[in-house]
């Protein structure tokens, strides 16, 4: 099927509905309440190359023969060249799912205080300067859990307002800005802190069918980070970008209903098992442009489009269905997942970061995919 290319300029045309248009000027001439102040990531010490991952996993498969074929060709067109993780693969596969719970209680709050600790530093805050925490994770579950050792780790307050963002996937960093947005407009004095903590590699299973082929080929572990101040929050700039990395739309969300089936994230006995098929790249394609036109208000002319490298296939659907301005943010995508892999809501944090080091000018519309199937944007003016 021919898709035509959507040029993209994230303007909404609304002079036939006069109570939008009205609505659409008060938004264009109010500013903000949140801004985004700074970022931080981390990920684990332990870094393995793609294709050593690859043939340990066809060992332990017992792949062979044209099964053995296949499994190289995913990993050779995966897009990926190296990932890391918390625990040797080999420790993980043989696990139940409590003893996977165990390891993240373990090993996700030292990660997750790494990036948080970097994103306070570079906003100039204090920890005790935050007054929200929002954590966003799929990949575990525990109480206390990672929010309450943060707040160990880092110092914060005990009144801090704690949020978990839980099981939403790979937009889950949306949904936490997003959060932390509503926050800082309640309060304008407000500053807080998201973290986003996946430790995908934990989910690793002895199962060989061709779903969970293309999960362990993509999958990876990383923390990712984010400050959000309210216009009356008193911060110095930090040191890695001057003041503010620009303030927070409400961004939006979009269900396409015949695609429930597309993406899954179930919980087993032997971990988490992800669904991932191949109607998802072209359902991206189809509806990428008419969801990004519906763009927010004031939001102006997209300058990049921080795309969440859910896969190759995914990042080919953006690029194939739209017109955009610059490449150089969705260079930064495909080089995240690179090196990284894929780690789940962490990573549009990693894209956005490595898109601001980059140059790419703003406004950057962050756009991410998840189970349902659904599609998320947040616009950073």
């Amino acid at each position: 099927m021919n898709v035509r290319k959507q040029h993209i300029h994230l303007e909404v045309d609304t002079d036939d509905d006069p109570q939008v248009s009205a609505t659409s000027a008060r938004q264009r001439s109010e500013p903000s309440p949140a801004a985004l102040r700074s970022l931080g990531v981390a990920t684990p010490d332990v870094e393995m190359e793609q294709d050593r991952i690859g043939e340990s996993l066809a060992a332990i498969w017992g792949l062979g023969g044209a099964e053995l074929a296949r499994w190289r060709r995913i990993i050779a067109n995966s897009g990926v060249e190296s990932r890391r993780a918390v625990m040797p693969l080999e420790e993980i596969v043989g696990m139940g799912t409590r003893d996977r719970m165990e390891a993240y209680e373990q090993l996700a709050p030292a990660l997750a205080a790494r990036a948080a600790a970097t994103a306070l530093d570079r906003a100039g805050l204090r920890a005790d300067d935050i007054t929200d925490l929002i954590v966003v994770s799929c990949t575990g579950f525990s109480a206390p859990g990672v929010d309450i050792e943060l707040v160990r780790r880092l110092g914060l307050r005990l009144d801090v307002r704690r949020t978990i963002v839980g099981f939403m996937g790979c937009f889950g960093a949306i949904s936490g800005l997003r959060t932390a947005r509503a926050a800082c407009a309640a309060e304008p004095g407000a500053a807080a802190l998201v973290v986003c903590i996946e430790l995908c590699s934990l989910h690793l299973r002895d199962d060989a069918a061709i779903d969970n082929q293309v999960a362990s080929a993509l999958f990876a572990d990383g923390a990712a980070a984010a400050v959000v101040t309210g216009v009356d929050c008193n911060v110095s700039d930090g040191e890695e970008h001057d003041g503010a990395i620009g303030r927070l739309t409400t961004g939006a969300g979009r269900i396409i209903p015949e695609g429930a089936d597309w993406m899954t994230w179930r919980i087993t006995d032997a971990g988490f098992a992800m669904t991932l098929t191949r109607d998802v790249p072209p359902a991206i394609r189809d509806h990428i442009g008419e969801f990004l036109a519906q763009e927010d208000a004031g939001a102006g002319s997209m300058r990049s489009c921080i795309v969440h490298p859910g896969g190759p296939g995914v990042l080919d659907a953006v690029e194939s269905a739209l017109v955009l301005p610059s490449c150089a943010a969705l260079d930064a995508a495909r080089d995240t997942l690179r090196r990284h892999g894929n780690m789940s809501s962490a990573t549009i944090l990693f894209v956005l970061d490595e898109a601001l080091r980059r140059g790419c000018e703003s406004p950057h519309t962050l756009l991410a995919f998840g189970p349902g199937l659904s599609m998320e944007r947040l616009t950073i003016l």
